[in-house]
């Protein structure tokens, strides 16, 4: 029996270690820091310099979001090892830690559970880009345009590669009760096994990060991040996610976000939006029902 225990136990591990390598090669995709300057410009990118933000900017820096493996330096491999690492060190208590936060879910309904899960649903993100293009535009205050667009393509980033590796993993959620090392690899669009990363941590730390960014003080660069830490538990509270899953999603949406803002603080991908169009034609979303993120 003893036996038959410590070989489920190792195939778990193995299982688990196999995950986290697929989690490092994809999470260093984003990890890398956006490069200000130190590569000479396109063509394109001269004649973008003095043209207002348009799809085809937006086409060209998902371009280069997507190519970042190929650049990636020892920083970004370090970078990447800290949330794996941390990953890895809460896997083994992720069964009992949920197990602690369930039974009498009498907060279940609670302002900062419900809300928290709100903030980290596709419309929030999309419908902050949408009041900031709006007012930018009301207002013509660029600085809330340049803020719109980093939002939604934050939010598109974000969603993307979570939902890559969410597919990819296969992770049984925690109300499946099949325990915290079970996965169904490449159960595609299955809800019962997209349970890392969570979706709404990832979307809700993009949010509070490339909002952290713009503020003014050191006091609102912390307070953005308050939403996001409601996120995170209100996911595991309601029994839809462990808490390594959040662990990896605050990573995602921490670097795509800080990303997104680097790569438009330099020259070459600076955003012009003295004469752009409504900042929301762009703020697009993925409109479906993610309750379950």
């Amino acid at each position: 029996m003893k036996e038959l225990l410590r070989d489920k136990i190792y195939k778990q591990l193995n299982r688990s270690v196999i995950i986290l390598l697929l989690v490092a090669f994809q999470f260093n995709a984003f990890a890398q820091e956006a490069k200000k300057d130190t590569i000479p410009e396109t063509k394109g990118e001269k004649e973008q310099e003095y043209k207002p933000y348009s799809l085809s900017q937006f086409g060209h820096e998902t371009f280069l979001f997507i190519k970042q493996p190929t650049t990636w330096k020892g920083k970004d491999w370090l970078k990447v090892g800290i949330i794996v690492a941390a990953t890895a060190a809460v896997m083994p208590f992720d069964q009992a830690l949920v197990n602690s936060t369930q039974g009498n879910q009498r907060y279940n309904n609670s302002v900062f559970i419900v809300g928290g899960r709100m903030y980290g649903e596709w419309y929030a993100i999309g419908g902050v880009a949408g009041i900031f293009g709006a007012y930018g535009l009301i207002a013509k205050d660029n600085r809330a345009k340049k803020i719109a667009i980093e939002l939604a393509q934050a939010g598109i980033y974000a969603e993307l590669i979570t939902h890559f590796l969410k597919n990819t993993i296969g992770r049984a959620r925690p109300y499946t009760n099949e325990g915290a090392f079970s996965y169904h690899p490449f159960s595609l669009f299955d809800v019962n096994y997209n349970s890392m990363p969570s979706g709404h941590t990832t979307s809700a730390m993009a949010l509070s990060t490339v909002m952290s960014r713009h503020a003014n003080t050191t006091f609102f660069k912390i307070l953005a991040y308050a939403p996001a830490a409601f996120t995170m538990f209100s996911r595991v509270y309601q029994n839809q996610h462990y808490l390594s899953d959040e662990i990896l999603a605050c990573g995602i949406g921490y670097f795509v976000g800080n990303w997104v803002v680097d790569l438009h603080e330099g020259k070459r991908h600076r955003i012009n939006v003295a004469s752009i169009y409504p900042a929301v034609t762009i703020s697009i979303n993925l409109n479906r029902d993610l309750t379950q993120r």
